[in-house]
């Protein structure tokens, strides 16, 4: 992980070297190990190092002085990427950094170079003969690329925050980022964020600027064509299992790594390579566990597991008590700040949580994506069948699925739970907010957005994953990068997703979904004798509870009460609106009434900043690169 900055002034006039160094200086956070800058006219890059295994990798690069390349990348496949480097006259070596090996895929391929290269990265090229920049962000959007195009400059960073600092892009909000968040608690729009000026590149897109101006392309999606077929089902087995070890494998270029452990199937099997490829290749890596707790608020089921895990592993474990603030403490320091809304208000503690990972590892495995991409769709896979007319592998299959039923964690507990929805009397869904401002309501037609937000996401581009295909397209993905990043965590530590693998997402979409998607029976079959039995047939086990209506019930929710709403929320707020919360409230709806508080903290700390287009003195005049 690195922090990354740049400038292009549009009108060929020199860009502003101070202020560019004072930038690169601000992200000290994102990079303590070194900082630099490179200026040349009208265009220049800044990088500040964060440092897993000590490689010399200075940055902003280049390997001819025309072309140059800043950026906050991490490579998987390496070694096949090397090769063909190698087949293209390139003397590409394993020991190159990643960023060299980056900057020749261009020079090799142009911006075609993204059909070559897996990873999380983001990160800006100049191409001094072409005059031209170009800028990517990972398949995923794991790596964040934040932009923006005024008074003739256009200015990036990987950091909303440092964006936010070039003194032409304004403080003007976005009033449909935010009410976005007023309605999901999130903004639902990649390509936006709560600053009017500001944008962000999404997922799988590249930006393209010459002086022919801006252009913004998607150059990938996952693919819905996929079809592998064994004829031996220890087959499937064996090959996840090798593309799971390459997806931790490759993850694990530190010095001492974390696990994010629940204690739950895929995050223990995370932990379980990781401890496997520790102990057979690399025994100089210092594995962690890390797992949030409950102490106060909720019974905790997951930190047990995680022992369980942790012991069997022989893998330390660090426990960190998510209540350890009550609700919305610490929101009012002047020193806390969250580039845009969060809807947490708990959020201080899991910030005060990452500050304690960093105190022992740079680097932090993550078990999310497994659920997306092992979701089970019985009802499409057997209409792929009848289209395909095969009858007879349909009837085996659900002969199959009634045995795996019987056979699953949770027995027959799933499918009588979803039974018993069907006599039981629902509750009411959620009614559209009545204290957002009329005249936002009219002017963003937002009733129309409470319905249909997700309504243009891909929902039915695969054929026999509909569902969980689309899902992979959800804001929610955006989110958890977002607050995992440490543009919000503030700590120089990065998180990494192994499920997230291109090559193991290849993979799972392009497998049968029977027998391998239902209650991820592909994953506890690889597991089988490396997790403890009764972590490998857990069945996935939601939270006893909702914090913040424990949190509300024990009385917490007082100090709501007295708080003084911020000026700047009746531009989004109806009057005469009061923060106003009861326990007895359904989870749902406690999680939507509170947003209105959320948002005004926010709109509070943003103006306790006197002046956010003037950096701080002290990090101003932080040590020049």
């Amino acid at each position: 992980m690195s922090g990354i900055a740049g400038m292009v002034q549009t009108d060929g006039s020199p860009v502003d070297a101070d202020l560019l160094r004072c930038m690169t200086n601000w992200l000290f956070f994102r990079g303590p190990d070194a900082r630099g800058i490179w200026t040349n006219g009208p265009v220049g890059f800044g990088h500040a190092l964060l440092s897993h295994i000590g490689e010399a990798e200075r940055q902003p690069a280049t390997l001819d002085q025309r072309t140059w390349v800043v950026a906050d990348v991490r490579l998987d496949a390496r070694s096949e990427l090397v090769n063909a480097l190698r087949s293209n006259g390139r003397n590409a070596r394993l020991s190159n950094p990643d960023v060299q090996l980056l900057l020749q895929a261009y020079e090799v391929w142009g911006e075609a170079c993204l059909d070559h290269l897996l990873g999380d990265f983001a990160f800006a090229i100049w191409n001094g003969q072409l005059q031209r920049l170009f800028c990517a962000c990972d398949h995923f959007g794991i790596k964040a690329l934040y932009f923006a195009e005024v008074k003739r400059c256009l200015v990036f960073s990987n950091t909303l925050d440092c964006v936010r600092l070039h003194p032409a892009v304004s403080d003007r909000l976005n009033d449909a980022a935010i009410a976005d968040f007023l309605l999901f608690g999130m903004n639902y729009d990649p390509a936006s964020t709560s600053f009017a000026d500001i944008q962000r590149l999404p997922r799988a897109h590249f930006l393209r600027w010459s002086a022919a101006g801006l252009q913004i392309r998607e150059y990938w999606r996952p693919p819905t064509n996929g079809a592998i077929r064994y004829s031996k089902r220890q087959d499937y087995i064996e090959r996840f299992c090798e593309l799971l070890t390459s997806a931790v494998e490759d993850r694990l270029r530190a010095k001492s790594v974390g696990i994010l452990l629940s204690g739950g199937l895929d995050s223990s099997s995370v932990a379980a390579v990781a401890h496997d490829l520790h102990k057979e290749k690399y025994p100089a890596i210092e594995l962690h566990a890390f797992t949030s707790t409950y102490q106060k608020l909720l019974t905790d089921r997951d930190a047990p597991a995680a022992r369980t895990v942790a012991t069997a592993l022989q893998i330390p474990l660090h426990c960190w008590p998510v209540d350890s603030r009550g609700i919305f403490e610490g929101w009012d320091d002047p020193k806390l700040h969250w580039p845009e809304p969060i809807d947490d208000p708990f959020v201080a503690s899991s910030r005060d949580e990452f500050g304690a990972i960093a105190g022992n590892v740079r680097v932090l495995l993550s078990g999310e994506g497994s659920d997306n991409l092992m979701g089970f769709e019985m009802a499409q896979h057997l209409r792929g069948l009848w289209r395909e007319r095969r009858a007879g592998r349909a009837f085996l299959d659900v002969a199959e699925h009634v045995w795996q039923r019987f056979q699953a964690p949770d027995g027959l507990r799933g499918p009588l739970r979803r039974l018993g929805r069907l006599f039981l009397p629902r509750q009411t869904d959620l009614m559209f907010p009545g204290w957002i401002h009329p005249e936002l309501v009219s002017r963003l037609n937002l009733e129309t957005r409470w319905k249909d937000a997700l309504r243009d996401l891909p929902w039915n581009a695969h054929p026999r994953r509909p569902k969980w295909y689309g899902s992979l397209f959800l804001p929610q993905w955006d989110f958890m990068f977002r607050q995992e990043d440490a543009g919000v965590t503030n700590q120089p530590l990065e998180v990494r997703y192994p499920f997230l693998d291109l090559r193991l997402v290849n993979y799972l979409l392009a497998i049968p979904m029977m027998p391998w998607s239902f209650r991820k029976y592909l994953l506890r079959e690889a597991m089988r004798g490396r997790l403890p039995e009764d972590i490998r047939t857990r069945p996935k086990t939601p939270f006893c509870g909702d914090p913040l209506l424990a949190a509300l019930r024990r009385g917490e929710g007082s100090a709501i009460a007295k708080m003084q709403p911020s000026a700047r929320l009746n531009h989004y707020i109806s009057d005469g609106w009061h923060p106003s919360l009861a326990g007895s409230m359904r989870a749902e709806k406690v999680w939507l009434e509170i947003r209105p508080i959320c948002l005004s903290f926010w709109l509070l700390s943003l103006s306790r900043i006197e002046s956010y287009g003037k950096l701080d003195s002290q990090i101003a005049s932080g040590e020049n690169p």
